[in-house]
């Protein structure tokens, strides 16, 4: 017996963004491991958490303002 897919005809437009997010997810928690197995000063590890803060967070809301921006105009990529 088929069954349907749980995956809808046409694709979001924030699919490519998702993506991305999960890879995000992976590097923070290898970069978490990397601090916790690597003895760091307390200052060192906070400013690495906050710059990966920052530029993780950054990529993913410049990838999602460019995706929603070019779904609403209409645009192939």
């Amino acid at each position: 017996m088929p069954t349907k897919s749980s995956k809808s005809a046409t694709s979001s437009p924030l699919d490519s963004v998702k993506l991305e997010l999960a890879v995000v997810l992976g590097l923070a928690v290898g970069l978490l491991v990397v601090m916790f197995r690597v003895d760091l000063g307390h200052w060192t590890e906070i400013g690495l958490l906050v710059l990966a803060g920052f530029a993780f967070g950054g990529w993913l809301a410049w990838r999602t303002r460019r995706a929603v921006d070019r779904h609403r105009t209409g645009g192939d990529h």
